[in-house]
């Protein structure tokens, strides 16, 4: 990985076939993003669609094409990616999500004052119009004011709640991390991303290595969900098409042995990220146990597996590893309360006269969005 001081920020967008929507990310990395020390790398993952013809539409010179030769898997292109990065901090996002107007530059001023190795948000998060049904918001993050944030306390509620919330960690995705705690990582594990999940993997791993991380209050990046993406496809038609692309990527991997090979591929990408990043930093985690129960019961939340399948299996799981039935609907009962609040919540959010007429791309709710945040 190289790291030149004058490159203080690298944005990269990994992209595979998506040009659809990686033009208005760009476009959104760019747009009042007047930074000279802020890069933009975007990893094309051997795409076949008009991608590159999409890049040369661009002539800034912080924008950087680079393209893998041949098609990896999503972890690897997050590494082929990173190791050309020059930036002090790097971020990742998707190409179908956005950088916020003037993002980068508030992201700067935070480490220009506070010169923290790790800072993170809460993007809201955008479904762009898929299937005939409008864009919509599915979650709209407040303005909250900057605070620290104990990284290693709330990692071992993740643990213990088996990888639930793991979201609210700092992992690589929609977060700025110091090339040093990623070079830590490298340098650890022989590389940065591990599992299917990279970015799961690493909101596990870089609390390794950092204490505590400074939660921007506004967020820099917003997140987008596409009828192309893993995201999108829990609501799209094609949705199967998209996740068993995605797991063809992916046909020689071995899950964790402590996770039943017996339950649908998708089921176990998470714990299996989670148990992956615990056995690589046993130091750190050998004393931590994680929470089967609570994990089958988040993987029911995501819908990924029915409680007829869990229930019906609890013998064959229990063989893997140990699980209660009593103890899976504990978990999912509470799990189900917080989300049910939260939904709530966005059903407020989302009766405000902006969100009736959301715009059909991400750079131009972008633009929307940040005007109400001020």
């Amino acid at each position: 990985m190289n790291c030149s001081s004058k490159i203080l920020v690298s944005l990269i967008i990994p992209t595979r076939e998506r040009a659809e929507t990686l033009v208005y990310a760009i476009q959104t990395a760019l747009l009042n993003q007047v930074q000279d020390n802020y890069e933009i790398i975007v990893s094309d993952n051997f795409s076949q669609d008009n991608t590159v013809e999409v890049i040369n539409k661009f002539s800034d010179p912080r924008l950087i094409y680079i393209n893998t030769g041949q098609r990896l898997s999503m972890s690897d292109n997050w590494e082929f990616a990173l190791a050309k990065a020059r930036g002090q901090y790097v971020i990742f996002i998707g190409d179908d999500d956005a950088v916020l107007p003037g993002g980068i530059k508030r992201l700067v001023a935070l480490i220009r004052e506070h010169q923290c190795d790790v800072y993170m948000w809460d993007p809201s998060i955008y479904f762009w119009p898929i299937d005939g049904k409008k864009a919509s918001i599915r979650y709209l993050s407040p303005v909250r004011p900057m605070h620290e944030m104990n990284l290693q306390g709330l990692v071992s509620f993740v643990i213990a709640n088996g990888g639930w919330q793991y979201y609210r960690l700092p992992g690589a995705y929609h977060a700025a991390v110091s090339m040093k705690i990623l070079e830590q990582i490298r340098n650890k594990t022989g590389r940065v991303f591990h599992s299917t999940q990279p970015d799961v993997f690493t909101s596990i791993a870089v609390p390794v290595f950092a204490k505590t991380c400074l939660h921007t209050g506004q967020a820099i990046t917003l997140h987008g969900a596409s009828v192309k993406s893993n995201g999108g496809a829990s609501i799209a038609r094609d949705g199967f098409a998209v996740r068993s692309k995605f797991l063809r990527e992916y046909a020689d991997y071995q899950i964790h042995p402590t996770l039943f090979p017996g339950a649908p591929t998708l089921t176990n990408l998470l714990g299996d990220s989670c148990l992956v990043a615990m056995d690589v930093f046993p130091g750190f985690y050998g004393k931590m146990k994680f929470n089967y129960e609570a994990m089958w019961a988040y993987v029911w939340q995501l819908k990924y597996v029915s409680a007829r399948f869990i229930v019906a299996n609890r013998s064959r799981i229990d063989r893997y590893h140990p699980f209660s039935v009593f103890l899976f609907l504990f978990y999912a009962a509470m799990q189900s309360a917080v989300i049910l609040r939260r939904q709530i919540i966005n059903l407020i959010a989302r009766l405000r006269p902006f969100t009736r007429d959301i715009p059909d791309n991400i750079r131009d709710f972008a633009i929307l969005l940040d005007v109400l945040q001020r």
